[in-house]
């Protein structure tokens, strides 16, 4: 599996775990927490609670039941263990990284923000998996909302013991140098010397700014198209490894 923000990245799960074939229906959400929602005891998927209220309702319940994680939810799919059951989004453990996913963990456990002071954290979302005919693409939904046909799977008996993560975040200072040299290899240097052999020596030497803004602006214009690769991690000997 490879996450979407990036880095790309390798997600290795070792550990063996329960998930529900199907999306939890009213009945069974009544039988493991003991609340019925909205009065309803029925066999049909359960499309009324918002992300927080499926994770508060859960709390003290056995087995640790929580929805899936990402990488929980690509193996089962892969593995062809779950149906599609009638919902259109599914709600998954994991919160959407705001940039990337350095630091993340890849043993397969949920992606969970740090806390801030006072247990709180800026993430307000849940990633999803939203349904396209027999396939999905990762979306996101508010903390807070409850969507019309949105359901949940639960997981059960994943016990993580392994501390497998991506590593911290590079410095900025190597993606600024990085820039500074294209800037100067493929922006200014060429400018200039176009300069050279077209513009006469007076027009350069008023004008020697606007050349050098001008090939930093087109070495700018040339991420759109072309960039060195971000490097990629998998799996070696217990540490993620950059290939």
């Amino acid at each position: 599996m490879h996450a979407g923000n990036g880095p790309r990245h390798q997600v290795k799960i070792e550990t063996a775990f329960e998930i529900s074939s199907e999306p939890i229906t009213f009945a069974q959400w009544k039988a493991l927490t003991g609340n019925a929602v909205a009065g309803q005891d029925s066999d049909q998927p359960l499309n009324r609670l918002t992300p927080l209220m499926i994770e508060a309702g859960l709390i003290g319940t056995n087995d640790n039941l929580r929805p899936p994680s990402e990488a929980e939810w690509a193996l089962a799919d892969a593995q062809s263990v779950i149906k599609r059951g009638a919902v259109e989004i599914e709600v998954l453990s994991d919160r959407p990284p705001r940039s990337s996913y350095w630091s993340a963990p890849c043993d397969g456990r949920p992606w969970l923000p740090p806390l801030r002071a006072g247990g709180v954290s800026d993430h307000t979302a849940h990633v999803t998996r939203i349904w396209r005919n027999e396939k999905t693409v990762r979306g996101a939904t508010p903390r807070g909302v409850s969507r019309q046909k949105m359901g949940f799977r639960l997981v059960r008996g994943a016990q993580y013991d392994d501390d497998l993560k991506m590593p911290i975040a590079p410095q900025k200072s190597g993606l600024i140098m990085r820039e500074a040299i294209i800037a100067l290899l493929i922006g200014i240097i060429p400018s200039f010397t176009w300069a050279y052999f077209n513009a006469s020596r007076e027009y350069i030497a008023s004008s020697w700014l606007n050349i050098a803004f001008g090939g930093i602006f087109f070495s700018l214009m040339t991420a759109l198209i072309w960039r060195p690769n971000t490097p990629s991690f998998h799996v070696e000997d217990g540490k993620m490894r950059q290939r």
